[in-house]
């Protein structure tokens, strides 16, 4: 068994601290609060990613005030280990590791495919009626949420949490992509890692889907949500070399201005620059729009050296750590 069974943190967790109780889980772990309907089941998720902590700062928020669970809802801290490496919440997962929420829906020898493999066997068992997984952006953004189906149901789970969400066809193996009818399951970005109101987005969605009694029925949302479909992951290729500089770098393949997350989730016009390109130009970058369009080509073009939009876009999960920017993606986008 990889998922350990854990109980709720004692008084005596609360005064030692968040990161001293994640101390003294064994792994990857499973909190269970019951609700006032036993029956029914909620589930969240969180940790998947080490370095994005705003969901186990809400658990510990509702750990200190113990909420009122409408129904029994479960609790999965999933990559504690890389959580509590080095210094607590920089390490997305092991480099020696698949990334956790890419081993969802597929099997490999490591054990992050055996513990995604127990979470969606305990989501099975307990047809949960609604999922949410807990994540923060590497670079600083406002909240959104991403699923794969656009029904009123994973619409009405995102607007307890933020007003955007994202329409993807793009298939990695994430935990949203194992959604079902029965179990809706929706990431929620709550924002920069660092941010404190990331913290809030995750404290305050939380709250209502943990004590609301019905999150469907007679629910317009708390907020009413903007709709983007079909983003756009855009990715250097593998080997090359990325920059972050406010002007060229000679030998990088691209180079990209260090506060190009301030335009995360806004609108940039036709033409705009986004970064300098090096030998290889538009070459040297692929898309995945999960359903083969979109080359880049068709995103973007090249004037003297320079990174230009073709079309008014809007760029979104833009990050300026340049580990996650190679190993994941630089951005996704949008076009108008």
């Amino acid at each position: 068994m990889m998922l350990h069974d854990v109980s709720w943190p004692n008084d005596e967790d609360l005064r030692r601290g968040l990161v001293a109780w994640l101390d003294t889980l064994l792994g990857a772990s499973w909190l269970t609060l019951p609700g006032r309907d036993p029956e029914r089941h909620r589930v969240v998720v969180t940790l998947l990613h080490g370095n994005e902590p705003s969901g186990a700062k809400a658990l510990w928020h509702f750990a200190q005030n113990s909420p009122d669970c409408a129904v029994t809802t479960h609790f999965c801290l999933a990559n504690v280990k890389a959580a509590l490496y080095d210094k607590p919440f920089t390490t997305r997962h092991f480099a020696d590791k698949p990334d956790m929420n890419r081993c969802f829906g597929k099997t490999g020898e490591d054990d992050s495919y055996g513990i995604a493999a127990e979470i969606m066997s305990r989501i099975a068992k307990l047809k949960p009626e609604a999922v949410v997984d807990l994540h923060n952006t590497s670079g600083t953004s406002p909240s959104f949420s991403v699923s794969i189906i656009d029904d009123e149901k994973h619409q009405q789970i995102a607007s307890l949490f933020t007003e955007r969400m994202l329409c993807t066809s793009v298939r990695l193996g994430a935990l949203m992509e194992q959604t079902t009818d029965e179990s809706p399951i929706v990431t929620v970005e709550c924002g920069g890692a660092a941010d404190h109101a990331a913290h809030e987005v995750a404290k305050n969605g939380l709250h209502h889907f943990l004590t609301a009694d019905n999150i469907f029925a007679n629910h317009s949302g708390f907020w009413p949500l903007d709709l983007l479909y079909h983003p756009v992951r855009v990715q250097l290729k593998q080997g090359l070399e990325l920059c972050y500089h406010d002007r060229k770098v000679e030998d990088a393949d691209l180079t990209l201005p260090p506060d190009i997350d301030r335009h995360n989730f806004g609108w940039m016009a036709a033409d705009s620059m986004i970064g300098w390109l090096g030998e290889k130009g538009l070459d040297g970058m692929t898309t995945n729009d999960g359903e083969g369009g979109h080359p880049i080509d068709a995103l973007f073009y090249e004037h003297n050296g320079e990174l230009l939009l073709k079309h008014a876009s809007k760029l979104f999960m833009i990050t300026t750590k340049h580990h996650i920017a190679l190993s994941d993606c630089l951005f996704y986008m949008v076009v108008d």
